[in-house]
């Protein structure tokens, strides 16, 4: 995309006339702005493919105008990288917490970096956006979340998205954990019921009826449901992949957003479920094996019937490892980062997973627009 508008937003006149003329070198089309005001102005009637945004301005800072536009559907996937003096650990946090793409400290930064950055954050945004264009519906969706290896967050994360959904459209949205042969959401929102999804895929699929289903759902205090995996080891030989197959079909028919948990992902029966979402999420930590087994599915599961366009890899600093080579051991850059946040479970405002959200909640508007 080297015909890209990309959106200065800096204060510093000598600053932006020198990023103007590093990115004019390389075939962008570039648009000023010295303050937050006219950031906000120039973002409307220029409609830019990349901002790069200063923090640290007179009028309004970075943050403000970041979070201005994210509130907008029109910005929300507008990639948007931070180009401050600032380098501390709670500024980053912040910066990605309200929906930043990438952090860039000046001091720390070269030529090169600067570019290969902005390039990889407008492909991260070109091929995104074609699988939103490959897949609207006005049907449901199905968003499927895992991970080679445990620990990362999946489920933290999985049950941060079913908030961020339910609180931002008015489709029903369900969070279905099978993260096998136990998983926790049920524990931490306090469902006790014996029903369980392992139940519920052990009927033969003639058996298995909408009001089976909403049944089958506990709604939490947040408003969306779940469908608890067992709470205690259970044999998952029971289960039957074409009952995985009625229950999806059946939800997203009645235009449920869906949520799988899948956990680790490496049971024969959950290797194959990604292919029936429409986005799969496949999540790492900083942690080198972590890194590593999230290359091996990115690069594997297109083998099993997946769109590779559909493939979202989020990095998770549950490490607090501020990580400077994001994409180190991947086979491309995140499309997701979430800071160390230490109660993530707890749901904070704004929810970190509101990047996440911004990609795969495209779908459900542009499908309604």
């Amino acid at each position: 995309m080297d015909s890209a508008r990309i959106l200065v937003v800096e204060d510093n006149d000598d600053a932006r006339t020198m990023f103007g003329i590093m990115l004019r070198s390389w075939g962008y089309t570039v648009i000023e702005a010295s303050n937050g005001t006219e950031a906000l102005v120039a973002a409307h009637e220029e409609h830019p493919d990349l901002i790069l945004l200063d923090i640290m301005m007179p009028d309004m800072d970075g943050y403000a105008v970041c979070r201005s536009l994210r509130s907008e559907t029109e910005f929300q996937a507008v990639p948007i990288l931070f180009l401050t003096a600032l380098d501390a650990v709670d500024d980053q946090i912040q910066a990605f917490t309200i929906g930043a793409d990438d952090f860039l400290t000046k001091s720390k930064l070269d030529y090169n970096t600067l570019g290969v950055r902005i390039k990889a954050a407008l492909e991260r945004t070109e091929r995104i956006q074609q699988a939103v264009s490959a897949k609207i519906q006005k049907t449901g969706m199905t968003i499927g979340m895992l991970s080679l290896r445990g620990g990362v967050g999946v489920s933290t994360l999985a049950l941060n998205l079913a908030y961020q959904a339910a609180t931002q459209q008015d489709q029903p949205t369900l969070l279905i954990d099978m993260s096998f042969p136990v998983g926790s959401l049920g524990l931490w929102n306090g469902i006790s019921d014996p029903r369980n999804i392992v139940e519920l895929l052990s009927r033969k699929p003639a058996e298995i009826t909408l009001p089976l289903l909403q049944n089958f759902s506990v709604q939490t205090v947040h408003g969306f449901y779940i469908i608890p995996a067992p709470a205690m080891i259970t044999d998952t030989g029971r289960v039957r992949g074409e009952s995985v197959e009625k229950i999806l079909n059946l939800l997203q028919r009645e235009g449920y957003f869906i949520i799988l948990d899948l956990g680790r992902g490496t049971l024969p029966l959950q290797w194959h479920v990604p292919a029936r979402c429409d986005w799969t999420v496949i999540v790492t930590s900083d942690e080198s094996t972590s890194r590593k087994l999230a290359k091996v599915a990115v690069e594997t599961l297109p083998e099993q019937g997946i769109d590779s366009r559909s493939l979202l890899v989020l990095l998770n600093d549950i490490t607090h490892a501020q990580p400077e080579d994001l994409s180190r051991d991947l086979p491309r850059a995140p499309d997701v980062t979430i800071p160390f946040i230490p109660n993530l479970q707890e749901i904070p405002a704004p929810s970190p997973v509101s990047a996440l959200w911004s990609i795969v909640g495209r779908l459900e508007k542009e499908a309604v627009s």
